[in-house]
């Protein structure tokens, strides 16, 4: 028998040992006992079985470390969990980050475009767009029917600049692509729409030329400069082309540009009662898309279906090819 904590234990702990110290000082001895107390295992010293038990996962701290791991803030953290920010700094401690989720539109528009923009491709300025739309949100344009971005000039400038600076670091380069340009011919593209915007030029200037030599100012007032006022006639009447002639180049639109147009002219010829060409300007409204189905509306209207079923009908139109 062993003697543990001055009791007498059965044969489940191995044997104790009681040793007796001689302490002898000149002709005197003192003896005192000495005890070692054993502490009692699941298995015998000579048992070859392991004596580690199973570790035993704690949810709470697996939650905090996957938020942790993703790249969730310590704040972020604390208030997904509840735990305090004590539980939260020890569970996380020497875990390294594999991924920072980006927090604001700035940087996740920069994580998603990045990857884009460094590929011998580059990214088009309509992927970039839709990009920044997407991070930074879209709002209806009722008057034009169609939805635009909330990113501003200057956004879209900072975004360009921090890839640009995240691609140098790493000794990339990051291009950003007109949406004309043919990737796969980038050069023979170019050169083509060169070619196209010299005939346009050369059909312009013709065009100007023509309506100088027909209506090009003859005489003016005593003290004008007739060669100024020749050039300062000839650009205009190029602006104007250009503006009749290409879309969306004015800010004003073009009919009521031309009803103004009409009204000096009327003017000047000394017959501003003279009817003109009515051009009215009207104002469209487009009411943003629901995304509704007309279809599935009607068969609810109808009683035929319940919108709880909807999931399941879509899902067949689907299967069926429609």
């Amino acid at each position: 028998m062993a003697v543990i904590n001055n009791q007498t234990q059965p044969g489940d702990y191995a044997e104790g040992f009681a040793y007796r110290n001689e302490l002898t000082t000149g002709e005197k001895s003192m003896s005192h006992p000495f005890v070692l107390n054993l502490v009692s295992t699941a298995h015998a010293a000579n048992d070859d079985a392991s004596s580690t038990a199973p570790v035993v996962p704690d949810p709470r701290k697996e939650k905090v470390l996957a938020l942790h791991i993703a790249g969730v803030s310590r704040r972020k953290i604390i208030e997904a969990t509840g735990e305090t920010e004590y539980y939260v700094r020890q569970a996380i401690k020497g875990v390294p980050v594999v991924e920072k989720l980006p927090a604001s539109p700035f940087e996740r528009a920069v994580g998603r475009c990045y990857p884009i923009a460094i590929r011998r491709t580059g990214i088009k300025d309509y992927q970039f767009r839709s990009v920044m739309n997407e991070c930074y949100g879209v709002e209806w344009d009722a008057e034009k029917g169609k939805y635009k971005g909330r990113c501003t000039a200057d956004q879209l400038k900072r975004v360009r600049e921090r890839i640009r600076e995240r691609a140098a670091a790493e000794g990339l380069s990051a291009i950003f692509i007109m949406d004309w340009i043919d990737t796969d011919e980038p050069v023979k593209s170019s050169t083509v729409i060169t070619q196209c915007a010299s005939n346009l030029q050369d059909a312009i200037q013709e065009a100007v030329d023509e309506f100088m030599k027909v209506s090009g100012i003859q005489h003016v007032e005593e003290g004008v400069d007739l060669a100024l006022a020749r050039r300062k006639q000839k650009f205009a009447a190029r602006q104007y082309i250009l503006k009749l002639a290409v879309k969306g180049l004015s800010k004003e639109p073009v009919a009521r540009l031309q009803e103004r147009t009409l009204d000096q002219v009327n003017q000047l010829a000394g017959t501003p009662d003279a009817p003109a060409v009515s051009v009215s300007v009207v104002k469209l409204h487009h009411p943003e898309p629901k995304g509704n189905d007309a279809f599935l509306d009607y068969c609810e209207g109808q009683g035929w279906l319940h919108p709880d079923h909807y999931p399941e009908v879509e899902l067949a139109i689907s299967a069926a090819g429609y």
